[in-house]
């Protein structure tokens, strides 16, 4: 797949080729099952796996600007374009933690519980956006 300028599907395919997917697995596993042994409040099982959905996304999308292994071509287009390389990320990130977060809060009240997860799924999206973007931007020109 070649990464041209008018195509639409450009930063998905950029995002998803260079990915360290093992790193990316891994990482979220582990920031997951420490965070549901740490937990020590209500909903272990949802802030296990959404930190792990959060690690998850933080690190493939920073892993696939830093890593020497990705596409040359991927973190060229990532150190030109690094917010729209962090979109793919973020939204995985987000549509993750708001799924997570409306199927463990569904017991408690459906409505206020679909909402608040849009919201934090919204939150969370434009925090790993953000994160992801500032570092592909700082480190990314150095990379490519």
């Amino acid at each position: 797949m070649t990464l041209e300028r008018g195509n639409a599907f450009t930063p998905v395919a950029s995002a998803t080729m260079i990915w360290p997917w093992t790193t990316s697995l891994l990482g979220g596993a582990a920031g997951g099952t420490l965070f549901f042994l740490l937990n020590l409040g209500n909903g272990p099982i949802g802030a296990g796996l959404t930190a792990g959905i959060i690690f998850f996304s933080l690190i493939g999308g920073i892993g696939g600007v830093i890593s020497r292994k990705a596409d040359r071509r991927g973190r060229r287009w990532a150190a030109a374009y690094p917010f729209r390389y962090a979109t793919a990320p973020a939204l995985v990130g987000g549509a993750g933690f708001a799924i997570v977060s409306y199927a463990t809060s569904i017991l408690a009240s459906p409505i206020g519980g679909l909402f608040g997860a849009v919201f934090s799924g919204l939150f969370v999206a434009a925090a790993i956006w953000l994160v992801v973007g500032v570092i592909a931007m700082v480190v990314g020109n150095k990379k490519a």
